[in-house]
């Protein structure tokens, strides 16, 4: 399935079969989700049925090289029109409650074909957005190491961490990879990875942005990424509260809304189905 274009390998584990979880191995995840090699794919879900009666699904998300991760937003989308397909009853504008790395998160049907995800609040404390610095997390310049200039941005937890950087000069083609493949991984300052926003305002409703993910690289979309960019749009001033702005990335467009003083973020966008089999891990 995929948001956006950011595509997923989908496990139904409704039963909780403990045997999977044995074989979903670092490397088999990393098999499955490499392109060209397997089925390929940004992500692996698996999703588990929950008997609680505030909390009726589970999702567990992989990267793509094999490691969990917190939050999700396309995935959780995604995950929402697999249940439904499943013939869960998962109904337009029945709030879905589900347990994720980062939480409860509750999504819905808006219509047929779009989900809303009410993702986790926008903060900017270094211990949210995990961080290691005594600085305010907004409008910072980091002297990356590799670099030999300073990288301006603001870092914005999600539920998973997120550095912004807006209308920077070189934020384009080659300068992507070698910015992002460098912050994702520089553990000194951002000890669990970081997802990296390349945003550029576009109008008062609107932005651009290319992600690059942690354990991922280069995605065709992002959706805590998405949150993570106007939430930074608004603390650099960019945005306002309670505006909905339209964030186009490569694979598509998705919407996103933040409450006043940080109190919501609401995600906005459709999850389509590409093709299902069997495969022998």
């Amino acid at each position: 399935m995929h948001g956006a274009g950011n595509d997923f390998i989908m496990i139904d584990n409704r039963g909780d079969c403990q045997d999977l979880w044995s074989k979903l191995t670092e490397e088999t995840i990393k098999r499955l989700c490499r392109r060209h090699h397997g089925i390929g794919a940004d992500g692996l879900i698996v999703a588990v049925k929950v008997d609680n009666p505030e909390i009726s699904y589970s999702m567990v998300y992989f990267n793509s090289d094999g490691r969990t991760a917190e939050m999700c937003g396309n995935g959780l989308r995604c995950l929402m029109r697999f249940l439904h397909d499943l013939g869960e009853p998962v109904q337009i504008m029945e709030q879905v409650r589900i347990m994720t790395g980062a939480g409860v998160v509750a999504c819905s049907f808006t219509s047929e074909n779009l989900i809303r995800v009410q993702m986790p609040n926008p903060s900017f404390s270094p211990r949210m957005a995990k961080i290691i610095t005594d600085q305010n997390t907004v409008r910072l310049r980091l002297k990356v190491p590799g670099l030999d200039y300073e990288v301006p941005g603001t870092a914005v937890g999600v539920g998973n961490p997120h550095f912004v950087i807006y209308n920077y000069e070189m934020w384009e083609g080659s300068d992507i990879h070698e910015i992002g493949s460098r912050l994702s991984i520089w553990k000194d300052m951002f000890p669990e990875g970081v997802n990296v926003g390349f945003a550029r305002k576009e109008s008062s409703k609107a932005i651009s942005l290319a992600v690059w993910e942690r354990g991922v690289g280069p995605t065709l979309a992002c959706g805590s990424g998405a949150v993570a960019a106007v939430a930074a749009g608004i603390a650099e001033d960019r945005f306002h509260f309670d505006q909905p702005i339209e964030v186009r990335m490569p694979g598509g467009m998705l919407k996103v809304t933040i409450g006043d003083q940080w109190s919501s973020a609401l995600l906005e966008g459709d999850a389509v189905k590409v093709f299902d089999g069997i495969v022998a891990i």
